[in-house]
């Protein structure tokens, strides 16, 4: 309908632009006649050179009107005289269809700027909608877990707990971590190190998994309590597809944001959160913690937030 609204547009600009030509022409031919019909009552010949135009006026005139107008007993022709009349008549008829016309123009713009804002709403859908589809193209999620131990009774002034005793109880609560989460289905478990890397395929099944790996973690929490020990949890997560580099990417990724030490919150990075927001009712929020230096450039680090 655009193209269709514009040669409109354009039909009526242009028959605008011929009735001002018009107008002007009737103006001056008004000045012409009238004048020349004044001064040659007055028996003044300095319009003369009008005298062809005004017969041919009169004569046309005359087709549709041929009467004298009396004026002291003298017969004056007042041809001139109604064309004049009848032509300011029609420039003032002009400038109000002109006006009309204006007004045909803005109705045809209006129409043509919700043409567009439609089709621009429809090409952001659409781009929108192809940029969800990219993203969600990334449907593997990798969660790394990591444990620090600290014995509440010991003050680290004087020397602290030992490191094995320290490393004893960080593995006992990786054994009982993993006997707890194991059986979960659609996921795989690798220990690399003092960390436990979970990977699943399915993003839907990532606030399932998140939420039982925060409930293993408490209970574990709450047992090491009762014997005086502090469990600190510091958990990562990244998505990516089936082209990403796993070792190269995405593990090296993961080891940094749990560097950050981020106590007891899963935290990742934004393409997360976009992925995340495209989740069907999702049961965390994403809360900004700030700008890390990440994999040699600032990047923007979020929690996860579980909601009430």
């Amino acid at each position: 309908m655009i193209p269709i609204y514009k040669f409109i547009s354009r039909m009526i600009n242009s028959f605008i632009n011929i009735l001002f030509v018009v107008q002007i022409a009737l103006m001056i031919l008004v000045f012409l006649t009238a004048t020349y019909w004044f001064l040659t009552l007055l028996d003044i010949s300095a319009f003369s050179f009008v005298e062809p135009i005004a017969n041919v006026v009169s004569d046309f005139v005359k087709i549709f009107y041929n009467q004298s107008v009396s004026v002291g007993g003298v017969f004056i022709d007042g041809s001139l005289l109604l064309f004049d009349i009848i032509a300011i008549v029609v420039v003032f008829a002009l400038s109000k269809f002109k006006y009309y016309c204006h007004r045909a123009i803005d109705s045809l713009k209006i129409a043509i700027g919700g043409c567009e804002e439609r089709r621009e709403a429809k090409f952001n859908k659409e781009l929108q909608k192809e940029v969800e589809n990219n993203i969600k193209r990334c449907n593997d999620v990798a969660i790394l877990v990591e444990f620090k131990a600290k014995n509440m009774m010991v003050d680290s002034c004087w020397g602290g707990e030992s490191v094995e005793a320290i490393k004893e109880k960080e593995e006992e609560a990786f054994k009982t971590f993993f006997a707890s989460i194991k059986n979960l289905t659609g996921c795989r478990f690798a220990k690399s190190g003092d960390k436990m890397l979970i990977m699943l395929n399915d993003f839907n099944s990532v606030d399932n998994v998140l939420n039982f790996i925060e409930l293993a973690v408490n209970r574990i929490r709450v047992n090491m309590r009762k014997k005086k020990w502090l469990l600190i949890s510091y958990i990562s997560l990244d998505v990516y597809d089936n082209n990403t580099n796993f070792k190269r990417d995405v593990y090296p990724l993961l080891e940094k944001l749990v560097s950050l030490k981020i106590q007891n919150e899963p935290v990742c990075l934004g393409n997360f959160c976009m992925r995340y927001e495209l989740h069907n009712e999702p049961m965390y929020k994403p809360f900004l913690r700030g700008s890390y230096n990440i994999i040699d450039q600032e990047c923007e680090v979020w929690s996860l937030i579980k909601k009430n």
